[in-house]
């Protein structure tokens, strides 16, 4: 399995994406990763005889983002010294493009070499993000690596109690051995949880016989396994966050598994954008 070496930090200066860039470099530090700092602005329209004009208002304001990245870089980092023991402090670049935030994000991550994208959301958004989608949920479809997402008000702690959202397919093994393997530098419980929508337990895998199979193969793995009802995927997930302290949730996301759908689903309580702990976002 890859090694999380690079980080990529898509930022929009705004308080949420600062708090996030806390929990990155945090991040970077207990894997020993690189951070490159990402901010996208749209290109400045002028009128079609004034291109000159457009070009340097453009410039003008990716000048001005990367002044902006460099002081952001250089506070953040005085205050996680001043809060937080940490091994070393990270190297970080920094980096502005032109385009539409979403798919450009996770075009620049494959093009990079990113092995994770960490990047903030908000709980409130506004009636354009709930019909096309916020750029977190975009990023979520087109990513190729794993995203981290970070809620607005989440402090970054101890990440004692993993919750991992089983689809119960024939790959989770692998997937809650990978969890295992991201995670390993915290050394976390994981509570491995399904839904169980249309009777999915019965038809899928044998949920209880993965215990025995993690029991025989990774003995060292500390993993539970827990059934859950609700009246929906996001509730019930939600109730078992809050009940048993969970300070991670770990979904595996494909193009067309349930976890992808909750997100296409802009009315629904998307985990993504309503969860108050931290989201790792899985992908192939």
């Amino acid at each position: 399995m890859q090694m999380i070496k690079k980080i990529l930090f898509p930022t929009d200066f705004s308080a949420t994406a600062q708090n996030a860039f806390h929990h990155c470099i945090l991040l970077a530090d207990k894997y020993g990763a690189e951070i490159q700092m990402l901010h996208v602005i749209f290109p400045e329209y002028e009128a079609l005889d004034l291109p000159v004009m457009a070009a340097q208002a453009t410039k003008e304001k990716a000048e001005a983002a990367r002044e902006v990245m460099k002081s952001m870089a250089e506070n953040t980092l005085a205050q996680v010294q001043a809060n937080y023991k940490i091994g070393s402090l990270p190297e970080i670049h920094a980096d502005v493009e032109i385009g539409t935030p979403g798919t450009l994000i996770a075009e620049i991550a494959r093009r990079d070499g990113a092995d994770l994208i960490v990047m903030g959301t908000k709980g409130e958004h506004n009636v354009l993000e709930r019909v096309f989608g916020s750029v977190t949920t975009t990023v979520i479809e087109k990513a190729h690596c794993h995203i981290w997402v970070v809620p607005e008000e989440a402090a970054f702690g101890k990440l004692d109690i993993v919750a991992y959202a089983s689809d119960l397919q024939e790959a989770d093994p692998y997937h809650i051995w990978e969890v295992g393997k991201i995670l390993d530098p915290f050394n976390p419980v994981i509570h491995c949880v399904h839904v169980n929508k249309d009777r999915s337990v019965g038809r899928a895998i044998n949920f209880a016989s993965l215990g025995a199979f993690f029991e025989h193969h990774a003995p060292a793995l500390q993993i539970s396994f827990h059934p859950l009802t609700g009246p929906s995927v996001e509730d019930a997930l939600e109730e078992y966050i809050r009940s048993n302290n969970v300070d991670i949730l770990v979904m595996y996301a494909t193009q067309h598994s349930w976890v992808t759908r909750i997100f296409r689903k802009s009315h629904t309580r998307s985990m993504a954008l309503e969860t108050h702990v931290p989201l790792l976002i899985l992908k192939k």
